[in-house]
C-alpha cells in the first residue's frame, strides 16, 4: 500500500514536469528541451528502480523475474481456484440442481473478471445438452428416496429394506437425491448399484409419473436442496425416516453444529410429494426433536412410533457359547472420528482399560484414541475398515464397549445392535437404556471394567446377557419385526 502511494505521488511530480518540458520544446530550441527531456527521463527510470527494489525487498525475492513469477503464480492460483469452483457447480447442475447451478454458471461466464478458460468453462457446462420432457409412468409397491451414494450406515438400512422387500416379492423403486453441498456428483454406492436388478429394483426415471402404495424417505439432510428433475409420485403413504438429528452435538441444554434444519426439510418435501409423516429411527433422535427442536416442529407430523433400522439374523455370523479366557476380548467398531470416542483421556482409559487382563480390539481406526492418549497401550489391537470383516470381528470379542463423545447424540447405535445379534454382550452409557433395555448392560465409565470384570467372570450370567440381546434384536430390529411394520402400513409382505 505504502508502495502504490509513493508512485502516485512521484508520478504526480514527474507529470507536472513532463507537461512543463513539452510546453518547453514548444517556445524553446532543442539545444534547450533536449538536455531537460533526457533529465525527466533520466528520473523516471530511477523512480521505477527504486519503487521495484522497494516492492522485491518487501516481497523478499532477490530479482525482478522472481516478482512477475510470483504474480504469475497468484493468477494461475486464481485461475484454479474459479476452474474448480466451475466444476462443483456442473456436478450440481449434472446431479439435477439446474434451478440454482445454471444462474451461478451464467454469471461466472459474463464476469469479465474471469480469464477467458474460465469463462468457456462455465459456458460449457451450461451448454452440455439435458433432457427436459415428461418422464415415463412407473408403478411400485415401494419407492425408496434417500441419498445413495453415501458410505455408513444409511445405505446399510436401504440395503436391508431393499433385500427384505425384493424376496417378499415387491417391486421397489429407488429415487436418489445427493446432497447438495458435498458430493453432489459421487456415483451411487457399489452396493446399491449391485441391488438394482432392472426388474423387482429400479433407479426411478427422471421426472417420471410414478404410483406407489409407500413412498419411504430416509436421511434428512437430503431434502435440505431437492433436484428439479425428480419424479411426481403418487403415494397412499409417504414417511420420513429420521436417522440423523438436526445438530451433531448437544450439551447443556442446547445444539451445536446444525447439520439440517426442520423447518427448511419439511417445506422442501411437503413441496414435492404434499403431507407426509415423519418417523425416527429410535426413542433418542425422538427425544432430541422434542426437547430441542420443539419450537420448529410447528406442521410436522411427528409419529410417537418408531421406524427402528433392522438386521438379517440369519445372515448374521455368531459368537460361540465358549467361556471367556484368562484374558478378556473387549471391543467396538465405528469410523474413526472425534465423536465416536470419548473426549478426555482419562474416561477413554476407564472404558477401555490397560493392563493383562484385557485386550481392546478395534475396527475402523485408531487414530483419534491415539491422539487422545498420547500412545496407545500396548494391549491395543487395531484394524481398518475392510481389513477384517465385521461378522468375523465381532466373533472374536468377549464384551463389546461402546463409548462415545458425551456430547454426541447418535441417533440410533447400529454397531451395537449388530454386536448384540452376533452373540456379543454390549456393555453401553445410561443414555442408550432408551434404546436398548435389557439389551445391554449400562455403566458410568468409571465403572466399565468392574463391571466387565464381574460379567467375564461368571459364565451363567454371561450367557443370560447374551440371550438378553439376541431376544432385543429378535424383538426390534430383526427383519421379521420389520415385515410387521410394513404389514401395518397395508403391504402384503
Amino acid at each position: 500500500m505504502r508502495t502504490a502511494k509513493r508512485l502516485a505521488l512521484a508520478g504526480a511530480v514527474f507529470g507536472a514536469v513532463t507537461l512543463a518540458v513539452a510546453a518547453l520544446a514548444l517556445a524553446a530550441p532543442p539545444v534547450v528541451y533536449l538536455p531537460a527531456m533526457a533529465a525527466v527521463l533520466a528520473g523516471e527510470a530511477a523512480l521505477v528502480v527504486y519503487l521495484l527494489r522497494n516492492r522485491m525487498r518487501d516481497s523478499g525475492v532477490a530479482s525482478p523475474l522472481q516478482l512477475l513469477s510470483r504474480r504469475r503464480l497468484r493468477a494461475a492460483q486464481r485461475e484454479t481456484r474459479a476452474l474448480a469452483n466451475v466444476r462443483k457447480w456442473q456436478e450440481r447442475l449434472d446431479a439435477g440442481f439446474v434451478s440454482a447451478a445454471s444462474p451461478a454458471l451464467a454469471s461466472i461466464a459474463a464476469d469479465g473478471g474471469h480469464t477467458r478458460t474460465v469463462r468457456k468453462a462455465a459456458a460449457a457446462a451450461l451448454a452440455t445438452p439435458r433432457a427436459t420432457g415428461a418422464g415415463a409412468e412407473e408403478r411400485y409397491d415401494v419407492v425408496i428416496a434417500s441419498n445413495f451414494n453415501l458410505p455408513g450406515g444409511t445405505t446399510s438400512s436401504n440395503l436391508n429394506e431393499i433385500a427384505l422387500l425384493k424376496a417378499a416379492g415387491m417391486r421397489v423403486g429407488l429415487v436418489h437425491n445427493p446432497l447438495f453441498e458435498m458430493h453432489p456428483g459421487r456415483p451411487l454406492n457399489g452396493k446399491v448399484l449391485d441391488a438394482v436388478d432392472g426388474d423387482r429394483v429400479r433407479i426411478v426415471g427422471d421426472r417420471a409419473k410414478v404410483k406407489a402404495d409407500l413412498l419411504l424417505m430416509r436421511f434428512p439432510p437430503f431434502a435440505s436442496q431437492l433436484r428439479d428433475d425428480l419424479p411426481e409420485i403418487e403415494a397412499a403413504q409417504r414417511m420420513l425416516v429420521v436417522n440423523q438429528a438436526p445438530m451433531t452435538y448437544y450439551e447443556g441444554g442446547v445444539g451445536r453444529k446444525r447439520v439440517w434444519d426442520v423447518d427448511r426439510v419439511h417445506r422442501k418435501l411437503t413441496g414435492w410429494i404434499g403431507e407426509h409423516r415423519w418417523v425416527t429411527v429410535g426413542p433418542l433422535v425422538h427425544q432430541a426433536l422434542l426437547d430441542f427442536h420443539a419450537d420448529e416442529l410447528d406442521g410436522v407430523d411427528l409419529s410417537a412410533d418408531y421406524w427402528y433400522p433392522s438386521i438379517d439374523l440369519k445372515a448374521t455370523e455368531v459368537r460361540g457359547e465358549e467361556p471367556v479366557g484368562d484374558v478378556v476380548r473387549i471391543g467396538r467398531h465405528s469410523r474413526d472420528h472425534l465423536s465416536k470416542w470419548p473426549e478426555l483421556a482419562g474416561q477413554l482409559r476407564a472404558c477401555y482399560p490397560a493392563g493383562p487382563g484385557f485386550e481392546i480390539r478395534v475396527l475402523g481406526g485408531v487414530d483419534v484414541p491415539r491422539r487422545t492418549l498420547g500412545r496407545l497401550p500396548s494391549n491395543w489391537v487395531g484394524h481398518r475398515f475392510d481389513e477384517v470383516a465385521v461378522g468375523e470381528f465381532l466373533r472374536g470379542l468377549d464384551v463389546y464397549v461402546y463409548y462415545t463423545c458425551s456430547s454426541w447424540l447418535e441417533a440410533f447405535g447400529r454397531a451395537p445392535v449388530e454386536a448384540m445379534a452376533a452373540g456379543v454382550p454390549v456393555v453401553l452409557p445410561p443414555v442408550f437404556k432408551p434404546a436398548f433395555g435389557s439389551g445391554a448392560l449400562y455403566a458410568e465409565p468409571a465403572d466399565v471394567a468392574a463391571l466387565v470384570t464381574e460379567l467375564t467372570g461368571d459364565h451363567a450370567k454371561w450367557l443370560e446377557q447374551r440371550e438378553a440381546g439376541f431376544e432385543t434384536t429378535r424383538r426390534l430390529f430383526s427383519h421379521e419385526a420389520h415385515r410387521a411394520r410394513f404389514r401395518a402400513l397395508g403391504l402384503d409382505l
